[in-house]
């Protein structure tokens, strides 16, 4: 599952990550629209999860894994507590 998500292009992500300055690399859990890009990257692939429950996943991981979070891996968490729920 983690992977779909993955796979889908991220250049817009990336770049306005660029023009912030920031690392395209890592997840910043403190940015509102890096949480709404997630979310609609999984809510693409898989619409039937409520959205609740992915900004759920995503706030969990947020507190779960340590900073920075790399996006493979923090996506591969977010996902995994969505097959939990």
């Amino acid at each position: 599952m983690a992977t779909n998500v993955l796979n889908q292009d991220w250049s817009d992500y990336d770049d306005k990550k660029r023009r912030g300055f920031s690392d395209t690399k890592d997840f910043a859990c403190t940015e509102q629209w890096e949480i709404n890009y997630l979310l609609s990257k999984i809510k693409r692939l898989y619409p039937l999860y409520p959205d609740q429950h992915i900004l759920t996943a995503i706030a969990t991981c947020c507190q779960t894994l340590k900073s920075p979070h790399p996006r493979k891996p923090f996506v591969e968490c977010v996902m995994k507590r969505l097959r939990e729920q």
